[in-house]
């Protein structure tokens, strides 16, 4: 056996073994917060000042359309985007 052999028998499937447990999770895990960015600043600006909880639940919806997560993670991420989004407004 070759060293090019044990390359594509089993160090490769290796590699792709863990680029998928550990690499494809992270990359959702940004990509749904920045998902969230976009839903809480759309919701900004449809429904403007006030309405929380009209801006809360639309965001929540359209998440929910698109990841797979819990109520209380994606509040939690809702809250965070919103809490960066009044401190970028007030500067």
């Amino acid at each position: 056996m070759t060293w090019l052999d044990i390359l594509i028998q089993f160090i490769i499937p290796a590699l792709g073994a863990v680029v998928t447990y550990y690499i494809v999770p992270l990359l959702k895990e940004k990509n749904l917060y920045r998902y969230v960015t976009i839903g809480v600043y759309a919701a900004e600006q449809m429904f403007g000042t006030g309405a929380g909880a009209e801006k809360f639940e639309y965001v929540k919806a359209w998440i929910k359309d698109k990841f797979k997560v819990s109520d209380d993670d994606l509040k939690n991420i809702i809250e965070a985007v919103v809490l960066e989004m009044n401190a970028a407004i007030k500067q």
